[in-house]
């Protein structure tokens, strides 16, 4: 029984080769003068757009899910009033590479919610920014209104030491 391969002519090739670089060409074209068409985007630009804030009610529904709040604040803060289950790493600790901190949360497959006193508190940017340093690629959420906005809207807050820490 004979094998019988066809085999694609050369010109048929071509012709499809000539037709994809047109097509390309001609969306390339497209984009750059449309206008709300390409738009060149720097490094640090799509950096920052994986960190999104976060309303109090979205966070409250990411805390049921299982996210890792993290505290940018200072530890006495922290030990104060937090988020149910919150990590503290302190902003400026994290950001001056202070030895002993633990970023081992960062392996895992949860998402990141990053808190601190609320909005005039840079603690929780100067922490998402620390992370992503850190090579962090996920998205990170900043708790929009902090601490505060959380206890205001009657969300659960351990207050203390805790056990063991």
């Amino acid at each position: 029984m004979a094998t019988s391969t066809k085999r694609v002519p050369r010109r048929l090739v071509r012709d499809m080769f000539v037709i994809l670089v047109a097509a390309g060409a001609a969306g390339i074209a497209v984009n750059l003068f449309h206008p709300r068409g390409y738009v060149p985007v720097s490094r640090t630009d799509l950096e920052a757009r994986k960190t999104v804030s976060l309303s109090v009610a979205e966070a409250r529904i990411k805390h049921d899910a299982g996210a890792v709040f993290v505290d940018a604040r200072e530890k006495a803060e922290f030990e104060q009033a937090r988020v149910p289950g919150a990590i503290n790493v302190p902003a400026l600790d994290a950001a001056a590479n202070r030895p002993g901190i633990d970023f081992s949360f960062l392996g895992r497959p949860a998402e990141i919610v990053v808190y601190c006193d609320g909005p005039s508190c840079g603690a929780a940017a100067m922490l998402a920014e620390a992370i992503r340093k850190r090579g962090y690629g996920r998205i990170l959420y900043i708790l929009e209104n902090g601490l505060p906005g959380w206890e205001a809207a009657g969300h659960p807050v351990e207050r203390g030491v805790r056990d063991g820490k």
